[in-house]
């Protein structure tokens, strides 16, 4: 063996001897483990290298990041298949009407205009969206977020509360034109106590946005508008641009917007109860029916008997001992109406396709059955409609009465699947009513996710979750005036 070969020998002999010298002291001399059970729970490294195991790791951004543990919300219903079809008609709506540069919808078919009732109904149609699949989480918190913005930073009338309109991809302050409104044209209580309904049920169900959903509620000073157990709006005077603060509400409307500002801890012993000093009821195919008897030529405000308010409280404040008889009359009367005319009833108000663009359908207003009038008054008997919301609000309460399936066919087909849900149908053979608003389309999937949960409000409260009531401490009735 030359010089050569002989150093490379060596070199070799010298690297293995220096080797297992190393693993013998890497595997022999590690320090005591106190607990002998750890080395199982935490292999060391090497161990770990040595035998290709995966034990010991957890996958943690895979448990962290799923949503919350909502089991408390009960066993959902399963929706079906036409279930399913109905709710992506209705988020069709929503997806043609987005604006991302405020996370609002607009209120009608492309019209870049919304009011808070409108943002409520979108926001149910938002939470419902993303619980039936139809948006996964990364659009839905996107969406949520944006409209937090702006909700949070939004201009407020006189300082107070949100004004009765917005521009939808501004953001600012329009009047009902949708024109330019510096300083806004007013407030709307029961406006409020939409929005604030969907805040809590987002709260409930999507923990991480009650704190700033408190926070959007803190913004407004309500001192003028919850005050003596009832609700208050706010406008200004066209003629002298003086400030009117106007009681608001009407049976029907008024309980389902008071039971909400009870809920935040408001007095609202008068607004929150059908058995106020304000109830008549009289009689429409025998059946009785209440309805508000304070006088519109004294107040401006008529009382609307329309299904929408009774079923709002139903599948968002929840069915009581008291709520529970009007409820059945309002379904049994327009029942009665189609048994004894042979014409399909469900009414309510809502947007037309012509004019004057927007009607209240009634089962009783200013002193008439089956009134189809204006705000003012002015009545339009020749276009009354079967108004898609309430028929199917009707059909989904009473699921198992024969008149409910006549309601929910007779609407089936009442929708653009390219555009949502039509806002009814002509009673006279006058064909769709085909106004399309976020309103008609958000209760319709408002009415879908009650079907897989319940009542909104009662479950919330079993979850102890919600928006919480310390907004205002509750009152006793003998000091019923708000601070």
């Amino acid at each position: 063996m030359n010089k050569n070969n002989l150093k490379v020998a060596l070199a070799w002999l010298a690297g293995s001897v220096l080797a297992g010298i190393l693993i013998f002291f890497i595997t022999h001399s590690a320090p005591p483990v106190a607990n002998p059970a750890a080395v199982t729970d935490s292999p060391s490294l090497l161990q770990m290298l040595k035998s290709g195991s995966t034990a010991g790791r957890n996958d943690t951004f895979c448990a962290l990041t799923t949503g919350p543990d909502n089991s408390c919300l009960g066993s959902p219903q399963a929706l079906c298949s036409t279930d399913q079809e109905m709710a992506q008609i209705a988020w069709q709506y929503f997806e043609n009407n987005y604006n991302p540069e405020t996370g609002l919808y607009n209120a009608a078919d492309k019209y870049p205009s919304t009011t808070m009732w409108d943002t409520g109904s979108a926001l149910a149609a938002t939470i419902a969206a993303h619980d039936f699949g139809l948006i996964d989480a990364k659009v839905f918190d996107d969406r949520i977020r944006s409209m937090f913005k702006t909700l949070s930073n939004m201009e407020l009338f006189n300082k107070e509360a949100p004004n009765k309109v917005y521009h939808t991809v501004s953001g600012a302050m329009v009047d009902y034109r949708n024109q330019p409104a510096p300083e806004g044209i007013g407030v709307s209580a029961l406006d409020l106590a939409r929005i604030i309904s969907w805040l809590n049920t987002l709260s409930c169900m999507h923990p991480q946005y009650a704190y700033p959903a408190q926070k959007v509620i803190e913004r407004w000073d309500l001192k003028r508008l919850i005050k003596d157990g009832q609700m208050f709006g706010l406008y200004r005077d066209p003629t002298s641009k003086n400030m009117v603060v106007a009681q608001e509400g009407r049976l029907g409307y008024e309980q389902y917007g008071g039971k909400i500002f009870r809920e935040l801890g408001y007095d609202q012993h008068v607004a929150a109860t059908y058995n106020n000093e304000f109830r008549e009821t009289i009689n429409i195919y025998d059946v009785p029916i209440a309805y508000d008897r304070r006088d519109p030529r004294d107040l401006g405000a008529y009382n609307y008997v329309v299904t929408e308010s009774y079923a709002m409280d139903a599948i968002e404040n929840g069915i009581d001992a008291e709520n529970r008889p009007l409820l059945d009359n309002i379904y049994l009367v327009q029942k009665r109406r189609w048994e004894q005319t042979g014409i399909l009833t469900a009414v309510s108000e809502d947007n037309i396709d012509q004019k004057p663009y927007f009607l209240y359908n009634t089962i009783f207003t200013a002193g008439l059955p089956w009134n189809t009038t204006t705000d003012k008054g002015v009545r339009y008997d020749s276009l009354k409609t079967v108004s898609v919301k309430a028929a199917l609000s009707l059909a989904i309460l009473y699921p198992e009465d024969p008149y409910s399936k006549e309601l929910a066919y007779n609407v089936s087909s009442a929708y653009n699947p390219e555009r949502g849900w039509y806002s009814g149908i002509y009673e006279s053979g006058g064909g769709y009513n085909k106004a399309i608003t976020a309103n008609t389309n958000g209760i319709v999937l408002s009415l879908l996710l009650y079907k897989k949960y319940g009542e909104f409000y009662p479950i919330c409260k079993r979850c102890e979750r919600g928006l919480k009531p310390k907004l205002m401490a509750a009152k006793t009735c003998d000091a019923c005036t708000t601070e």
